[in-house]
């Protein structure tokens, strides 16, 4: 197959997903997805909504249960979009924005361009789903799996009474640097005005930080037409139930070189009081989480360095950087902390079940 033939293939499968036609030979639907085919399936899963069961059904692979996003647009009126230039994918609105990059070969997912080792999707029979996880984590719909009527019941989740805006940083490019820093402000009528103030400052902070660093990179290097600089930072909201928000930020710098870095911190607030809270009081109720994490994190960093002769992993830091999901805690470390480049920034995510006593909450006290 030419390049020409790849390129207009995959835009081609890429648009009969969402309806599950044919829109190519099936000897090409058959070869692109082959990959995905060859794990093992659970077909006929039952999806229901608004009390109503959902004539398109969902699959499992490999314990994951899978939910077709053309059920997401036509059923619970998800918004869905198709860039057929980029073969990519937006699937919801609003501060928190599934993109989907499908080519024959994989299925690339983020949530505003920042894409975590949580993130999946699958190409299935010519369609396209996505995992339950990141429906609860990142489109406000919950999920309830029933093994054993092989039943997937979806709600819409009851987030907190806030409103989340997506703001940017002034700051001027040109044909030598690019800047494009985006950050989140909170606001609602039931918000302590003291603690939306705590909270809006700590995230325009990390914006600021990451702009006058831009600044001072520009100033202080050789930034050319022919290999620009780029700056910029966004968003994407992890958490937003119970009085707590936890948000994910993510910010990206290019300098020359053979790559760009990437740096992404976690914050989780109580919208009380504003107050940023640490690892401890997320996991409160369990006074030995940190021996189970200490104990479970040597196990798995050690096993993906490889003998490359980065540090070995001892203990979690006093401020660990992490941020809450649904799903449970996600623990982050930074590019080249303890694995190469190419691995990618390293995140372990921990059930809420593993880390707390049966019975126990998350956030106690809080």
């Amino acid at each position: 197959m030419n390049k020409h033939t790849k390129k207009w293939g995959s835009a081609l499968l890429a648009a009969g997903i969402l309806v599950g036609t044919a829109v190519i030979p099936v000897s090409y639907i058959e070869a692109a997805l082959t990959k995905q085919q060859a794990t093992p399936q659970q077909p006929g899963i039952s999806i229901q909504w608004d009390g109503k069961t959902l004539a398109t059904k969902g699959v499992q692979v490999n314990g994951s249960t899978l939910i077709p996003v053309a059920a997401l647009r036509d059923s619970l009126g998800i918004s869905v979009s198709y860039d057929a230039k980029t073969a990519t994918y937006t699937v919801g609105s609003g501060y928190n924005k599934l993109y989907i990059i499908s080519s024959f070969s994989d299925t690339y997912v983020n949530v505003n361009r920042i894409g975590t080792r949580n993130m999946d999707a699958k190409q299935i029979a010519g369609k396209l789903y996505i995992p339950m996880g990141l429906l609860k984590d990142y489109l406000g719909i919950d999920a309830q799996w029933n093994a054993a009527q092989k039943t997937v019941t979806l709600s819409k989740s009851q987030l907190n009474p806030i409103t989340i805006a997506s703001q940017s940083l002034s700051a001027s490019s040109n044909a030598k640097v690019s800047y494009k820093i985006k950050y989140p402000q909170i606001s609602g009528s039931q918000l302590n005005p003291e603690a939306q103030h705590a909270i809006n400052s700590v995230l325009k902070k990390q914006a600021d930080r990451v702009l006058a660093a831009g600044k001072k990179m520009m100033a202080e290097g050789e930034a050319t037409t022919e290999r620009p600089y780029e700056f910029g930072n966004d968003f994407a909201v992890a958490y937003n139930k119970d009085g707590i928000l936890s948000v994910i930020m993510q910010d990206y710098s290019y300098t020359g070189g053979a790559h760009g870095m990437t740096a992404r911190k976690g914050y989780t607030f109580s919208l009380a009081d504003g107050k940023l809270l640490q690892l401890s009081d997320v996991l409160k109720a369990n006074p030995k989480y940190k021996q189970f994490l200490n104990n479970d994190l040597k196990k798995k960093i050690d096993a993906l360095q490889g003998g490359e002769g980065f540090d070995k992993f001892k203990e979690l830091k006093a401020d660990q950087n992490f941020y809450v999901t649904n799903s449970g805690v996600t623990v982050v470390f930074d590019l080249y902390e303890y694995a190469p480049y190419a691995y990618g920034i390293p995140e372990f995510t921990y059930s809420f079940a593993q880390l707390l006593p049966q019975g126990g909450k998350p956030f106690a006290g809080q």
